[in-house]
């Protein structure tokens, strides 16, 4: 009996205290895990934070290379031909660069580096360049051979003018070897990328618009429009050659192979295809645009190519660079088979996003006149090309924060190794998208193909989250409806201070002075995106600390 009773006792009291011991570790967890995700989001904060700095550098820098271009040759025959050529081998560098093969590689790169090992990861890495570098040989040739083809399907307006065709023709020629090697530098981006070193490649794309800004200067009067695409040749050259000092640097050891037996070549190629014709359908959205442009009066392409600059500006500096910071982790995850966490970091960037272009949308908007005349209205750029571009701007604008959207997304679909998805979406969109271009050119000109364009991406944004949420369960959308609003009354206040303070800048200033324009900008920019952060900081938006913590962990960053 006494043994029993002390045995009932010992009981009592291990259950009385194992309680206690379980309560404590099951905080821990708890906290460990919380702790986990504030790591997680902080190093998403801090990388994203690199590339949108580096981006932000670049993309003023691209705005200088489209001031000299506005300024040298305007908006009309020469330049529409110029827009049209540099398009072809920017269209295919979607394919073999950054866009499909790089959301076919780096998923398969991250895969090898989590559960194998690095060498295992680097000599697939080399099989795959060398692979890329004969395809892209492969290319260039047929590219050089097939311009006039490739011009009268894409801009066939051009042949009612013989001097503007074969012009277009012929920078097609001179600049289609760019194709190699910026998709050179983007396949080295990948990698740098999956070791989570982010600065260089995103400061490689300077290269380019330090290259055609000196040659516009240097070239400009003896070689005409063609000192442009001599710069870019140069520039791509540029953006593949900064990044090797890194990869050295990095140890990322190169193996002379060419296997396409290797199972991670097969992994590829089954996630490149479905990838490549997503980008194929989804590029030809552009191509209709210029082709329809390219039927209506001379200054239409250009002026939607220099409103989609602007539009390309934020989304360059904050939303790609978002989703480039983001894509490594989320292929992590799904290495590791971490569906929660990979649904709470892509709400994280998700939420970023907005929190960023929102306010952005409207700033272009409210400022497009301003920013046009300041950046752009000089040299032979005249108020009426001005107009044109305004009017694109505006409607471009309107889908800023869906190109965004859909970028990541799309990529969280890569990540998931699911590249079959997207496509099948975007082949509505394209039928959408042409659709609204042939109803909306009769009323707004070039203008409507603007505003289909952004009608386009919100419905392929609406359309990719419901399938996303259907594959991998609820990202609570639904409970993030106060910060959007937040997010929309903060936008509200930016966007009215933005117009008083042009106004009264506009009002005090000549602003056919171009350092007057400059500061009624700067001020109205300055001003709006202060009170901005301000009222979202009242009300609560938990990013305005996030962004305090991105700049902390930058500034102790050595990357």
């Amino acid at each position: 009996m006494v043994f029993s009773f002390m045995d009932l006792s010992y009981t009592l009291y291990y259950i009385r205290y194992t309680k206690y011991d379980i309560r404590n570790t099951t905080y821990e967890i708890r906290h460990t895990k919380k702790g986990r995700l504030m790591e997680t989001k902080h190093k998403i904060a801090k990388y994203a934070g690199i590339v949108i700095i580096a981006t932000i550098f670049c993309r003023i820098l691209g705005l200088g290379r489209e001031i000299v271009i506005s300024n040298r040759f305007g908006a009309g025959i020469e330049t529409d031909a110029f827009f049209i050529a540099f398009m072809i081998p920017n269209l295919l560098r979607s394919f073999l660069g950054e866009g499909a093969l790089n959301s076919a590689f780096i998923p398969i790169f991250t895969e090898y580096l989590t559960n194998h090992d690095r060498k295992k990861a680097e000599y697939f890495a080399s099989n795959v360049l060398n692979i890329l570098i004969i395809i892209l040989i492969i290319v260039i040739i047929l590219g050089i051979w097939g311009a006039p083809l490739l011009i009268n399907i894409i801009a066939i307006g051009f042949k009612s003018n013989m001097y503007k065709y074969q012009l277009a023709i012929n920078l097609t020629r001179i600049m289609f070897p760019y194709i190699g090697f910026v998709a050179v530098a983007a396949f080295f981006m990948g990698i740098l990328n999956s070791y989570n070193h982010f600065l260089m490649p995103a400061l490689a794309p300077a290269m380019l618009n330090i290259s055609i800004i000196i040659f516009a200067f240097t070239l400009n009067f003896k070689y005409g429009i063609f000192s442009l695409a001599l710069g870019v040749i140069v520039g791509g050259i540029g953006q593949a050659l900064v990044q090797i000092p890194v990869l050295i640097r990095k140890r990322i050891k190169y193996t002379f192979v060419i296997d396409l037996n290797d199972p991670g070549v097969k992994k590829i190629l089954k996630l490149l295809i479905p990838a490549m014709i997503g980008l194929s359908i989804s590029q030809i959205n552009v191509v209709v645009d210029r082709a329809i442009a390219s039927n209506l009066i001379d200054g239409s392409i250009s002026a939607l190519y220099y409103s989609n600059r602007l539009v390309q500006f934020p989304l360059g500096a904050f939303g790609i660079a978002i989703s480039i910071a983001i894509f490594p982790t989320l292929s992590k995850y799904i290495a590791k088979s971490n569906i929660p966490e990979f649904k709470k970091s892509l709400l994280f960037g998700l939420k970023m996003l907005l929190f960023i272009t929102v306010p952005s949308a409207v700033g272009l908007i409210v400022l497009k006149d301003s920013l046009i005349r300041l950046i752009y209205e000089h040299g032979i750029f005249s108020k009426v090309a001005t107009n044109m571009t305004a009017s694109a701007l505006l409607y471009y604008s309107i889908g800023l924060f869906a190109y965004a959207c859909v970028r990541l997304i799309t990529m969280s679909f890569y990540a998931l190794k699911d590249t079959k998805t997207p496509v099948k979406i975007g082949i509505y969109i394209v039928f959408i998208n042409i659709a609204l271009d042939l109803i909306l050119v009769r009323y707004l000109a070039h203008s409507g193909l603007a505003l289909a364009t952004s009608v386009s991406a919100i419905l392929n944004l609406i359309i990719l989250l419901k399938v996303l949420q259907d594959k991998i369960g609820d990202i609570e959308l639904k409970s993030q409806a106060s910060f959007l609003i937040k997010i929309i009354i903060s936008s509200i206040f930016l966007g009215i201070i933005c117009v008083l303070v042009g106004n009264y800048f506009g009002k005090v200033l000549d602003l056919n002075y171009k350092y007057n324009q400059i500061i009624q900008v700067t001020a109205s920019i300055f001003s709006g995106g202060l009170v901005y952060f301000i009222i979202s900081y009242i009300l609560g938006v938990k990013e305005v600390r996030n962004l305090k913590q991105s700049i902390k962990e930058i500034l102790r960053s050595r990357e």
